[in-house]
């Protein structure tokens, strides 16, 4: 009987360890690679750079038609830029200018 208890209380520590050792492996590996772990971190971090050099881009598109649109304005209107638009949406040419068509 007594036999028993020893070997019913070592199995009780063994698997109790066992499973502490499980729990903190599963752990350590879900923090390492996981949703939220080291790589997907890092994989944020390049995501981001990524995204961030978009951005700038992107700003610096905004900045030209912003740029555009200043001179367009009452008091800044360039008599060449407005001269360039309206051919362009009226599909008309000066008697001067060349047309070179591009296929």
């Amino acid at each position: 009987m007594i036999i028993r208890t020893r070997w019913r209380s070592a199995a009780a520590q063994l698997t109790l360890w066992l499973i502490a050792a499980g729990s903190v492996l599963y752990f350590s590996q879900q923090a390492y690679v996981g949703a939220h772990g080291l790589v997907a971190s890092r994989e944020f971090e390049a995501e981001i750079a990524t995204l961030s050099a978009k951005l700038a881009e992107l700003k610096a598109v905004r900045e030209g038609f912003e740029h555009r649109i200043d001179l367009l304005s009452s008091d800044r209107l360039d008599p060449d830029l407005l001269d360039e638009q309206a051919r362009a949406d009226l599909g008309l040419l000066h008697p001067n200018d060349r047309v070179i068509q591009v296929r």
